[in-house]
């Protein structure tokens, strides 16, 4: 075979391809197969987010605003209260709503007061408050590699207040709810994939609850309201 055959040769099957290519001019280029896939992608629509659902245990260490009223009848002005919540995040964006529920009890004594003195009756005394919170907030950009988020909100709040007595009349005994108002800051920390646990701050507004008679009216106290600090651990989806 001479040289120029074994040139020839070689030649064919080095551009054989893209000459085959070349000559079919049906086939697509490469840059116009790319430029093809990268059109469908910026017309397909963007994924939406999926709503993440979790519920958690939450404990509250509330400080009442009627303190006086509370001082004397449990001996406290600080209640403690454990229940459970579920909240709905990314309903858009950093919105959320929420739901919780607590329950916080002390048992104390029927008491009068005369001349600014507290004098127990020797009956007695359980005071029940159980509030049910529904509200709505927003969460902040995460920070600290992902791990923290802080969030703020606010809703409505309608709050049980029960007093039982076992040598009360009817008239002595309360059993009554009252509708009042939350606002909440907190900071979340994410310990796992699925494991949340935060802390968080409350102030209640429950007005005309209490000053209609007896100790709160002597110390012309009338809310139910307070500050509570929230310690909560949850699980979501």
């Amino acid at each position: 075979m001479t040289l120029t055959r074994v040139l020839g040769l070689l030649l064919i099957l080095t551009c054989g391809p893209a000459a085959v290519r070349a000559q079919s001019p049906d086939a697509p280029s490469d840059d116009t197969a790319i430029e093809a896939q990268v059109t469908t992608a910026a017309q397909r629509p963007p994924q939406a987010r999926e709503p993440v659902l979790r519920a958690y245990f939450l404990a509250d260490s509330v400080w009442m605003s009627a303190s006086q009223t509370f001082d004397a009848v449990v001996g406290t002005s600080r209640l403690s209260m454990r229940g459970g919540g579920g909240e709905v995040l990314g309903l858009w964006r950093g919105l959320f709503a929420r739901v919780a529920f607590a329950v916080g009890e002390e048992e104390g004594s029927r008491v009068v007061v005369f001349d600014d003195e507290v004098i127990p009756l020797g009956i007695p005394l359980t005071v029940q408050v159980r509030p049910l919170e529904i509200g709505a907030g927003w969460r902040f950009r995460p920070f600290a590699a992902g791990r923290l988020t802080g969030y703020a909100g606010g809703g409505v709040l309608r709050l049980g207040y029960r007093e039982r007595s076992a040598f009360a009349t009817a008239d002595d005994d309360v059993d009554a709810t009252f509708t009042g108002g939350a606002v909440f800051g907190g900071l979340e920390a994410s310990l796992v994939s699925w494991v949340i646990a935060g802390v968080e701050v409350q102030h209640r507004i429950v007005p005309d609850a209490l000053g209609d008679g007896g100790v709160s009216a002597v110390y012309g106290e009338t809310g139910l309201g307070g500050t509570a600090v929230r310690l909560l651990i949850g699980v979501r989806r």
